[in-house]
């Protein structure tokens, strides 16, 4: 954020640093999404450990298919009760505040030495 400020205020006028920044702003999404998602599931699915994903699968379940589902129809409820926007659009808002990312809650989980059954249920 602070270097594409610094970038667009100066005019692009940082040398070889504007040129970098340039090549991130208009590289194509799928290239990220195809280079970095196959390593991050890859890690995730080698330390998988299979006795506690037998063991909370029906949690899991639950969680992420109606848990999800539950969560983004309330959260468009409500959106729509205060700012009155269609259906449609607080549907998109509530799945994507309902979508969210368990790595920085998992990681805390194991350095308070939480049960690993807490950390497979939430990731």
């Amino acid at each position: 954020f602070f270097w594409g400020f610094i970038h667009a205020a100066t005019g692009k006028r940082l040398g070889h640093l504007s040129v970098s920044i340039d090549m991130w702003e208009h590289m194509d999404p799928h290239l990220l999404l195809h280079a970095f998602l196959p390593a991050l599931l890859f890690c995730d699915a080698r330390n998988l450990n299979w006795h506690l994903v037998n063991a909370c699968f029906g949690q899991c379940f639950l969680l992420a298919c109606p848990g999800v589902l539950l969560g983004s129809l309330l959260t468009a409820s409500v959106a729509a009760g205060i700012f009155g926007w269609p259906f449609e659009i607080c549907m998109m808002f509530g799945s994507i505040l309902a979508a969210t990312d368990p790595v920085a809650v998992v990681a805390i989980l194991k350095e308070l030495g939480a049960s690993p059954k807490l950390g497979m249920i939430i990731a």
